[in-house]
Order: C-alpha cells, then structure tokens, then sequence
C-alpha cells in the first residue's frame, strides 16, 4: 500500500522486520525482464548490507504467520508425480501483455492415485488389449486447467468428452509398452467462465512388470481454446480462437520437481494428500 492506503500489485522484496528493500517487478503493461533482475540483485545487496538485527524479526514467526502452509509430508505411497507445461501457438494481433503470448508458458504439476495408476495399464498384459483411463484422472485433470493457460472456473457439467484410451502396442521382456489417445472437448457459459476447449490427447508409456510400476510416460495435447468473452487485464486485440498445446511427463527424482505441489492442491482428493 502507498501513504494515502491505495494497494499497489506487484512483487517486493522485503525483509522478515519489515525494512521495505525494493519493488522488483518492473515495466508496464509488459514486464522488462532485464530491469526486474537488476532490482532483485539491487534488493539482495540492500539486505547483505543490513546488521541482522535490522534484518530480522525480534518476535519469532508461528505457523498462523505462514502465507502458505508448511508442505510436510508430500503424498502417500504409490502417488505418481507428473510435471506439466502449457504454451499457446502465436496468432493474430498478439501482444505480449495477453497471458495468451507464445513467450509466456504454464508449469504447474498433475499428480496420480494408486487406483488411478493402475487404470493406465490394461488388466491383460497382452498385445492389443485396450481399456479406459480412470474418469476421475481425466475429469481432474480438465478440471485444473492442464490442457490449457490460466486456471480457467471449471466444472464437471462443462466437460462433454473426456474418455482416453489405453491400449498395449507391444511387450519386450518385463516392459509393456502402452499408447493413449482421446477426444477432450469442454464448454462453459457462467459468470466466471464463458469459453469453450477442443482437444486432442495423445500419450505412451511403459510399464515394467517385474518393478510392478509405470517407469515412463509422456502425455500431449494439442487442442484449440475459444474465449467467448476477452478480458480487458489479461488479453488484447479482438482474436478470441487460439492454439494451444501441453506436455506431461513423469517428474524427475529430484526435489525441485517432487516437491512442486499441484496448483490446485486444495481440491486434491484425501487419497492423494495423505502420506
């Protein structure tokens, strides 16, 4: 907030004593990259030139003090963790203020139950047996935006096509050898959402019998986004058709990557969350 109590948006840097050090977030309405890094810098050397008693809290913090919860135990045995990204294709009259921008992508991570792990395998561990990817893997993950930009207000009255099947292509001593692919189509017409989403899901993977786990898998979508109503704080021009595509993979046993929490955790099921 400024003097007068006007709220300022944007990203700051400032200490656990409350000494303000800089604004780092620069350049309106695109971002300059190179001048916010110049402030971050500028903002680390302000906080290395402070005595620590300057720097921090004489009153230590409690958990009531947290902006976000401690992360603690990350899921229960079995969770298959998956990271995500999302990039539109260019189109006409792109700026890169619109959130839609090529330049700018979506990462965010797409985590599995057991039950719902084993649905992406067939029963049959035969060549050309198929079956169907758990509804509630799919619907979630429509509900949570993973196709597509933006955390759009999803509900399960908007997906009219959802089912991916899973098929064995081939098998080569314990690994079975699997493809996905599927029709994804949503459309919403509420207060909070009035878009619609056209996709197409294509995948494979393998699972080896011997470890009893899915060892690899790789999801995309391509698909075609259509915002029936533009927003005057995130898009600009008049195109309201766009391309977009996604990627998913299994996350790579480090921590950066099994420690990433799924932008929707809060609507995460007890069976995933639960360690």
């Amino acid at each position: 907030m400024n003097g007068v109590g006007n709220v300022r948006q944007g990203v700051y840097a400032v200490t656990s004593s409350g000494k303000f050090l800089a604004k780092i977030d620069t350049g309106w309405p695109t971002y300059d990259v190179a001048a916010s890094l110049d402030n971050l810098i500028s903002a680390v050397k302000k906080y290395k030139s402070l005595a620590k008693a300057e720097r921090v809290q004489a009153v230590a913090m409690t958990e009531v003090d947290r902006s976000m919860p401690a992360l603690g135990n990350l899921g229960g045995e079995g969770i298959l963790k998956m990271r995500t990204m999302a990039r539109s294709y260019a189109f006409p009259e792109m700026e890169l203020f619109d959130q839609r921008h090529p330049t700018y992508s979506k990462l965010d991570a797409f985590w599995i139950s057991p039950d719902e792990v084993k649905s992406l395998v067939p029963d049959a561990k035969k060549r050309g047996e198929k079956s169907y990817v758990s509804q509630s893997l799919v619907e979630r993950m429509l509900l949570h935006s993973q196709p597509m930009e933006g955390c759009g207000g999803w509900w399960k009255e908007h997906i009219l096509k959802q089912k991916i099947e899973v098929s064995i292509s081939h098998k080569k001593g314990s690994e079975v050898f699997l493809l996905y692919h599927g029709d994804l189509v949503m459309s919403a017409d509420s207060k909070w959402n009035k878009s619609e989403y056209l996709g197409r899901f294509l995948g494979k993977g393998v699972w080896d019998e011997k470890l009893q786990k899915i060892t690899r898998l790789e999801w995309v979508t391509l698909g075609e986004r259509n915002l029936k109503e533009l927003k005057s704080n995130m898009h600009r021009g008049s195109t309201k058709k766009t391309k977009i595509a996604s990627y998913m993979r299994l996350a790579r046993k480090v921590k950066e990557e099994q420690s990433l929490l799924p932008h929707h955790w809060d609507h995460y099921p007890q069976t995933i969350k639960q360690p």
